[in-house]
């Protein structure tokens, strides 16, 4: 599969981001040690990226175990769905995601699909139907069967240090934000930027034009980062949506998304999985007119 262009505009700064503190993180302990753990976390990362360790990697990256019996007798209805549709086990593995309060499903590497507990437990509650969990879980499925998320266990493993380091910032600035003046400041920041390039070109000085100039950078990147990960999300979203399509479950996953939302992106999602549905459908035989 083609490596699509948002993609790789949404996941290069967390790979630039974490491949430079890791490095200087390894430079920072004392002798070899640095290098040994910066090679042994590249070398886990290839790994996942060609395939292997799955499991191991489900359980570290997101907590994420093996269905119980009693879980895969309550979602037995929705795998038999899945499992005619050819997005169901052996060819996926279903793992659970505990701790998520959403009904959701996410893939992640070659094989596996994360089933959150709150999709269990709505089905084992009779709050939601068969068809439906299967559809939410075919949408995560169908990404996984084409390859769109072959790379995600790697990722999630090197971009942990961009991962941490947003979530500080996002913490920082949730904080500050409900301060007046740094609120300000934030949405004002492409000032800040080209005050910094400015003030770094004006200097004449090589070290202060680069600092001028990574400094615009990353107020640049602060308003492409975010558009570049939404336009990301947004093809996966639609990849999925056409999976589920193909495999006769459009209808179940628009159903399921007008119960949660009843907002204008949700009813543009399910126009589209309408289009999608009636488009795989066979054409209605002509209609002969007979005369008396």
């Amino acid at each position: 599969m083609r490596v699509p262009l948002t993609r790789v505009l949404a996941q290069t700064p967390g790979i630039a981001v974490s491949t430079v503190v890791t490095a200087a993180l390894a430079a920072s302990l004392p002798g070899p040690l640095g290098w040994v753990v910066f090679l042994g976390v590249l070398s886990l990362a290839l790994v996942l990226l060609a395939g292997a360790g799955e499991p191991a990697a489900l359980r570290g990256l997101f907590g994420a175990r093996a269905l119980t019996p009693a879980e895969a007798t309550a979602l037995a209805p929705a795998i038999v769905l899945l499992c005619q549709r050819g997005l169901g086990p052996p060819l996926v593995c279903l793992y659970l995601w505990p701790g998520v309060r959403t009904v959701s499903a996410a893939g992640a590497g070659r094989r596996s699909v994360l089933v959150s507990a709150e999709l269990v437990s709505q089905v084992r509650l009779g709050r939601l139907p068969p068809d439906q969990a299967a559809a939410v879980i075919a949408h995560a499925a169908g990404l996984v069967r084409v390859g769109a998320l072959r790379s995600e266990l790697g990722m999630q493993l090197w971009t942990i240090p961009w991962r941490l380091l947003r979530a500080l910032a996002r913490g920082v600035g949730a904080a500050g934000g409900r301060l007046p003046l740094v609120a300000l400041m934030w949405r004002a920041r492409f000032v800040v930027g080209l005050i910094a390039l400015g003030q770094g070109v004006s200097a004449g000085q090589v070290e202060a034009v680069v600092a001028g100039a990574l400094s615009a950078a990353v107020v640049g990147l602060s308003y492409l980062v975010p558009r570049w990960e939404k336009a990301w999300a947004a093809g996966l979203q639609a990849l999925g949506d056409k999976q589920v399509a193909r495999a006769g479950l459009a209808p179940a996953l628009a159903d399921f998304l007008l119960r949660q939302s009843r907002s204008a992106a949700t009813f543009e999602r399910v126009h589209a999985l309408e289009l999608a549905h009636a488009s795989l459908q066979p054409p209605s035989p002509p209609v002969r007119s007979t005369r008396h």
